[in-house]
């Protein structure tokens, strides 16, 4: 993760292309939808989305927040198999929600209860988890209900 960037669709369609196999899952299971058109609506209704760019430039995922304050990150392979994107994606992942808690009271959304590297990074920026949720979504599969108050 260089860097926190505005997206653009050329973003958009290359992480839905490129979208890690967790998130693919995640997004079915919580929605019913095909997780390429989910990631697309996220995209279109949310009201600060950003590309998380390598040091390249080259998008890595998408991150954003809708107007009710329902955050989201969906990202590729690349920006967990590097360890240093891995380290800057706690380091300015948590500055970035910091900076969206001055705009929003309440910070949300549900994770998939095996979306095990997700969690570690919702821990490491300040969210907590607030309930387990053993039949969620479309899928009915286990998630977990986190949050981050301002």
């Amino acid at each position: 993760m260089g860097y926190l960037r505005k997206s653009n669709l050329s973003d958009l369609n290359y992480v839905c292309q490129n979208m890690r196999q967790m998130d693919r899952l995640e997004g079915l299971y919580q929605t019913g939808k095909d997780p390429e058109d989910a990631l697309r609506l996220s995209y279109l209704f949310g009201e600060k989305v950003l590309t998380i760019a390598g040091d390249e430039d080259q998008p890595m995922g998408l991150c954003g927040v809708g107007k009710n304050g329902c955050i989201f990150m969906i990202c590729t392979d690349e920006l967990f198999s590097n360890k240093k994107y891995r380290i800057q994606l706690i380091r300015k992942g948590r500055k970035w929600v910091d900076s969206l808690l001055k705009s929003y009271k309440v910070l949300y959304n549900f994770v998939y209860a095996e979306n095990y590297s997700a969690i570690k990074w919702l821990e490491a920026l300040g969210f907590v988890f607030i309930n387990y949720h053993e039949r969620y979504g479309q899928h009915e599969k286990p998630f977990y209900e986190f949050l981050r108050i301002a």
